[in-house]
């Protein structure tokens, strides 16, 4: 091939690569400004998402603070039905383990009789019940055992006179000996004296007086000071502190008050 030949196809090859490049420039032109389009969009929805995210995560936060207020506000209205319920029931006593024998005609005497044995001072007008019936037996109790009997006793006084000798455990006649007597309570109040029953017995193990109070509360008496507990936190954290109760304290956060924290740094 002679010069002007070469020359010719050396000419066309560039012309070629030429618009070979041109064309490429043009596409890659095309397709970055598509992809910084895309990428433009997807940031503009990425801060919109973020923003919205910021948004939910404080308006959960500040529903959480409103959880904890409602169940604050449910906790105080609850203790308050509890011991209206409980005020209700003051003057009653329940009596566990009278023979169903005993007819319901014959339970006020029989009742009456076993209170004289407690308080013999006392005079049949002050032992007048308002009413007195047998319970349904609850499906956990022994099939033989007799139905309990509950009663609401007119005046206050010998309801309180009755468990204070009940004290003694051999204020009953051996007659009575099978027979159990116990304030009637609410089952809240029952349950919560349940949860403290750990804070009970160790104030019993090492002879620190305790009594209970309304609505649900421990009063412990330690070196002449009361202490008011009223909530197993607070007897446990009591226990701490004079030595008997080693146990970490339990967190007590629950899951529905928990802060949400957006995860990202807005830009």
């Amino acid at each position: 091939m002679s010069t002007a030949g070469l020359e010719a196809v050396m000419s066309r090859m560039a012309d070629l690569l030429g618009d070979l490049s041109a064309t490429l420039t043009a596409r890659l032109d095309t397709v970055a400004m598509a992809i910084r389009s895309d990428i433009k969009e997807i940031g503009e929805r990425t801060n919109k998402l973020e923003s919205k995210m910021a948004e939910f995560a404080e308006a959960h936060n500040t529903m959480a603070a409103q959880v904890e207020t409602l169940e604050e506000q449910l906790k105080v209205t609850m203790l308050k039905l509890t011991d209206m319920e409980d005020r209700s029931r003051r003057h009653n006593l329940k009596i566990r383990g009278i023979p169903d024998a005993v007819t319901p005609s014959q339970l006020p005497s029989y009742v009456t009789d076993m209170f004289q044995t407690l308080l013999p001072d006392t005079t049949l007008d002050s032992l007048l019940f308002d009413r007195i019936h047998r319970l349904p037996k609850p499906p956990s109790a022994p099939t033989k055992a007799p139905r309990d009997v509950i009663l609401r006793l007119h005046y206050f006084k010998p309801r309180e006179d009755i468990l204070k000798a009940l004290r003694d455990p051999e204020a009953l006649e051996p007659e009575y000996g099978h027979i159990s007597v116990f304030p009637d309570l609410s089952k809240a109040t029952l349950q919560q004296r349940r949860n403290l029953r750990h804070i009970t017995t160790i104030l019993r193990g090492n002879d620190i007086g305790y009594r209970w109070g309304f609505p649900t509360r421990l009063l412990v008496t330690c070196n002449s000071t009361t202490h008011v507990v009223t909530s197993v936190e607070e007897g446990d954290k009591l226990l701490r502190e004079w030595g008997y109760w080693e146990h970490p304290p339990q967190s007590t956060q629950r899951a529905s008050t928990r802060r949400l924290d957006p995860e990202w740094h807005k830009r």
